[in-house]
């Protein structure tokens, strides 16, 4: 049962002091990559963001011809004691991405010991893809060992999950299980960005995701479709990025976060496959650069088409919801009262998400996210619910 109160804000206050993060990922002269598609969605989103760079090349790798730097281990050993000498390492998140070498990683390990206590750590554990390790093997080793007990927040790929669990995923539910395995290691949260068997991706009709809370507990298959004109290089920084945005936004609500994120990421690519093509450098095919700039308005308000659905059973399920209108005026000329019931129904995650139905979509499987619209759509939602209470 849901009383009546004041509904709070499903969207990023940048009222509020900005959550601050410290972003260290590769960077590139040119395009979309690392930290190059990652800072600027979180600033957009409200975000300080402090960048160090693990590497910085003229391009990213899948051109033909790589130059560039590498930060090391000793170097980033620096650059953390300068933000701490200066009293401004305070940060409530650390991101990190990818890390070219084990001097880095361990020292990334050191820098959590620097920060607050209360910072949270998104570790997307940039190994390889595709069955391709493009890391150094070492790597794979100091991440479980030394770097996952510290981690909050875990978005491998498959791939990198199979690396790091020393298993095989052929199906969600081994993808489920592959998950309870990191939790095991010390990750909190973990999402697999990217999750390629059969039944999550139903014969390539869908690119799956795959999100868990914690051992032993619900799992969520997120589906989003396939699109044409990849593969894309930037798209797991962008996700890592943005999930890390909504989650702030979300507490408690990790669903909504990762379809927020996944919206974000089927904006950018389908505006970049809208203007941009896989084009030939000497001889070598590269994909299109993300047009990260020119999604800007979809990065702030993404638009949910596509929600989390339970893939493993919950220990409790809400068979309806109630929403407690008692003392409202259903001829009153202001609706607000209205709207602020409706969103406080939209809280209701177990029913809304676990239901095959819910009382205002009622012909949209799994709509947990469309009950849960921003403030600005609340009114009209109210409308609808006060009609079927008079019908």
């Amino acid at each position: 049962i849901i009383q009546h109160h004041p509904a709070s804000s499903t969207t990023i206050d940048m009222a509020t002091d900005s959550p601050r993060v410290l972003s260290l990922q590769s960077h590139v002269v040119h395009g979309y990559v690392g930290n190059r598609a990652a800072v600027f969605p979180l600033q957009l989103l409200g975000f300080e963001v402090d960048v160090i760079n693990s590497v910085q090349f003229a391009t990213h790798t899948g051109y033909p011809n790589i130059r560039g730097q590498k930060l090391t281990g000793e170097e980033l050993k620096v650059l953390a004691e300068g933000l701490q000498l200066n009293e401004v390492l305070n940060h409530d998140y650390l991101l990190t991405g990818y890390i070219g070498n084990v001097s880095v990683l361990r020292e990334v390990v050191g820098l959590l010991d620097m920060l607050p206590k209360t910072c949270k750590y998104l570790c997307d554990p940039v190994l390889g893809d595709n069955g391709k390790l493009y890391t150094s093997p070492e790597l794979v080793d100091v991440y479980r060992e030394e770097v996952l007990p510290r981690v909050e927040v875990l978005t491998p790929n498959q791939f990198e999950a199979e690396l790091l669990t020393k298993r095989t995923i052929t199906t969600v539910a081994e993808a489920a299980s592959a998950c309870d395995t990191l939790h095991g290691l010390g990750c909190k949260t973990v999402v697999l960005t990217t999750l390629d068997v059969p039944d999550a991706t139903e014969s390539g009709k869908f690119v799956g995701m795959l999100l868990s809370e914690g051992q032993g507990k619900q799992k969520w298959l997120l589906q989003l479709p396939f699109l044409e004109g990849g593969p894309f290089t930037g798209t797991g920084d962008l996700t890592a990025a943005t999930l890390l945005a909504w989650l702030n936004a979300h507490p408690g609500e990790a669903p909504m976060a990762l379809e927020k994120a996944g919206a974000t990421l089927q904006s950018v690519i389908q505006e970049t496959t809208r203007v941009s093509q896989r084009f030939e450098v000497k001889g070598k095919t590269v994909p299109p650069e993300l047009r990260i700039i020119q999604s800007k308005s979809t990065i702030e308000h993404p638009i949910v088409k596509n929600w989390c659905r339970p893939v493993t059973p919950s220990a409790a399920i809400a068979e309806g919801l109630v929403v407690d209108l008692s003392g409202l005026n259903p001829k009153t000329d202001d609706d607000a009262p209205f709207a602020e019931a409706l969103s406080a129904s939209a809280s209701a995650s177990a029913f809304s998400r676990a239901s095959p139905r819910c009382l205002i979509h009622s012909s949209s499987p799994c709509c947990a996210t469309a009950c849960a619209r921003r403030q600005r759509d609340a009114e009209g939602e109210a409308m609808m619910l006060l009609l079927l209470l008079l019908l």
